[in-house]
């Protein structure tokens, strides 16, 4: 697997605002980072999976 790829902060905001909202309270540092790396990461297998579904095809 390769290491996930740095996105724009406007992508990890949304998560963040997005949790922030549902669970009514502000993430800390270290949830925040966990989400980030959560993200990354499966930004990560859906881009490898879409790879593999185009692949297949031909």
């Amino acid at each position: 697997m390769k290491e996930p790829l740095e996105y724009s902060p406007i992508f990890y905001n949304e998560v963040i605002h997005y949790l922030e909202t549902k669970w009514n309270r502000q993430l800390d540092d270290h949830e925040r980072h966990v989400l980030i790396e959560g993200y990354r990461f499966g930004r990560l297998i859906e881009a490898e999976n879409e790879i593999k579904i185009l692949f297949s095809n031909q």
